[in-house]
């Protein structure tokens, strides 16, 4: 079960798949984001987003380190570089921003920063498996990426994920790392976790990375329709897709322009007909009572008032999507 031929041939594959070099796969992105951290030695504080999952920020505090929120841009919900760069001080230890929704970060501006300040530059990839920028991988920027391969995501092992590194001496590292820091048969190299992905969920993988490619395609074409479909509706904002950027169609989040009361609208009258949606990103990472600082993030706010992310589950048809924007409609 460690590092066992399922395993290894996964890695192989995603490796030739992602066109990168420095790949481990670990049991969730939680525990690859932790370990990216202690691979690369960051301590004291670690600028982050306030407009991401809960577990962005848990990875950061669970270690010992301290989450220092910064505010986002109001379209694609990232990172404000302006702020990264003013936050920085002499208790920063690196930075961990986020692909949100799997729409790149201001990556070369972030990498810019990243170096002059001397400091890692880690990326919270969950949901960007698939996703190119500028013709790459996006997990071929910063010092370390990790992509989650949860059941909710495009390419799904059930649970798991990878870390992707710059350097092969960082994936040595959290190779180490994720199996209790065991170096040989008879040293141990410190403190380390149990965080590698088991023989079960890399055979799953396996035959998943065989159907990626046409998935992502059905997902293009599921998200094309429900731009279409919505395009009449006035009080509803979709998100375009970014420059130079190849997208998965992971997410299809909208941006109700009535606000709080017009998203909780919506999502109350989808659940009443079964249909689930997210409140992805409500309430913000720090209006937590453990993260809660009493400062003002205005973007961040006003999209985690507004924001819903729909349905694009690859068993989704075209009907479904019809009926459910028209219920949008009805209620808006």
């Amino acid at each position: 079960t460690n590092n066992g031929p399922f395993v290894q041939k996964l890695e192989k594959k995603l490796a030739n798949y992602l066109g990168i070099e420095n790949i481990s796969l670990i049991n969730n992105a939680t525990s690859g984001l932790m370990l990216a951290q202690k691979a690369l030695d960051i301590k004291g504080e670690v600028i982050t987003t306030p407009f991401s999952f809960i577990a962005t920020a848990h990875a950061i505090d669970w270690i010992g380190l301290t989450p220092v929120f910064v505010d986002v841009d109001p379209i694609y919900g990232n990172m404000l570089t302006s702020l990264v760069e003013n936050s920085i001080n002499d208790n920063t230890g690196g930075i961990l921003a986020c692909h949100n929704f799997g729409f790149p970060a201001e990556i070369e501006k972030l990498e810019t920063i990243a170096k002059k300040h001397s400091i890692p530059l880690i990326f919270d990839a969950a949901p960007a498996m698939g996703v190119k920028y500028k013709n790459k991988s996006i997990t071929s920027y910063g010092d370390a990426s990790v992509l989650s391969f949860h059941a909710t995501k495009v390419f799904t092992t059930f649970e798991g994920g990878a870390l992707i590194a710059k350097f092969a001496s960082t994936i040595k590292k959290v190779n180490h790392l994720r199996n209790f820091n065991i170096c040989d048969e008879e040293s141990v190299g410190g403190p380390g976790i149990n965080a590698k992905m088991n023989e079960l969920l890399a055979a799953i993988g396996l035959v998943q990375l065989q159907h990626l490619d046409k998935n992502l395609e059905k997902r293009k074409k599921r998200h094309q329709l429900y731009r279409s479909q919505l395009e009449g509706n006035k009080n509803i904002e979709t998100i375009p897709i970014p420059s130079e950027t190849k997208y998965n169609y992971s997410y299809f989040p909208i941006y109700i322009k009535s606000g709080k009361r017009g998203r909780d609208a919506v999502f109350t009258r989808l659940k009443k007909d079964k249909i689930y949606c997210r409140k992805y990103w409500y309430p913000l990472i720090e209006k937590h009572p453990y993260y809660n600082e009493g400062l003002s993030f205005p973007n961040a706010e006003c999209l985690a008032d507004k924001v819903l992310s729909l349905p694009m589950g690859n068993d989704m048809t075209d009907t479904q999507v019809c009926k459910l924007v028209k219920l949008i409609d009805s209620t808006l």
